[in-house]
């Protein structure tokens, strides 16, 4: 009896043994499960914190967008209120031009030496275009062109330079009558439309000079 009593006490020996080293085993394998735990929640965490940051910086860039959209309307806005004022002169002085009959020009064109309201008019006609000669040759010459009119019409204000536009708008300043209707249409019906659209092909220009550093702006915008 005796005898069989010490070997279960070694059996029972044995088995606490084991399930120590069992407890131990799972224990350590639940603190390693426990620290991969902590490091997973820590990324999600991060994970989490990245796309907070990355969506205020969404919401900033938006803002930024919807400002800049906006400073853009404003901008081009008021560009196109400022030519929308002159772009009618210009038409108008345009189609002005197209109702010029080619007898009128030869009759221009005929003179041995034209008035001076004629003269200044047909100047500020070559200076625009960026024609340098302003000899009565030269004037002859330009009208006697096949399709001058088509030339003037297709003229586009923008290719005229600060230094034409000064030098021009001084012309017209300093001989202010040869470029009033009343006036140069008693010197010449041709001359009449053709001073209507030197000023405001200068008037269109100006007003491009103002509208430049809105234009600089919004490309930059843009």
């Amino acid at each position: 009896r005796l005898t069989s009593g010490l070997t279960k006490l070694n059996e029972a020996e044995g088995s606490v043994e084991v399930l120590s080293k069992d407890a131990e085993v799972k224990k350590k394998e639940l603190t390693k499960k426990q620290a991969q735990a902590d490091e997973a929640l820590e990324e999600i965490q991060k994970s989490m914190e990245k796309m907070s940051d990355q969506k205020k910086e969404v919401n900033k860039a938006k803002h930024k967008i919807s400002k800049e959209s906006t400073e853009m309307a404003n901008k081009k806005g008021e560009i196109e209120k400022r030519l929308s004022g002159i772009q009618p002169i210009l038409d108008a002085a345009k189609e002005a031009v197209n109702c010029i009959k080619s007898e009128n020009l030869i009759e221009i064109r005929a003179l041995k030496m034209p008035p001076d309201p004629i003269r200044d008019v047909l100047e500020g006609v070559l200076c625009v275009m960026g024609i340098y000669d302003t000899s009565w040759i030269s004037m002859k010459r330009f009208l006697g062109q096949r399709g001058v009119k088509d030339r003037i019409l297709s003229f586009d204000a923008k290719d005229i330079n600060n230094e034409i536009r000064d030098s021009v708008k001084s012309l017209i300043e300093s001989k202010p009558n040869s470029f009033k209707p009343e006036v140069i249409k008693r010197s010449s019906v041709a001359a009449a439309p053709l001073a209507q659209w030197v000023t405001a092909n200068i008037e269109y220009a100006t007003v491009l000079e103002t509208v430049g550093p809105l234009q600089a702006e919004l490309e930059k915008l843009e």
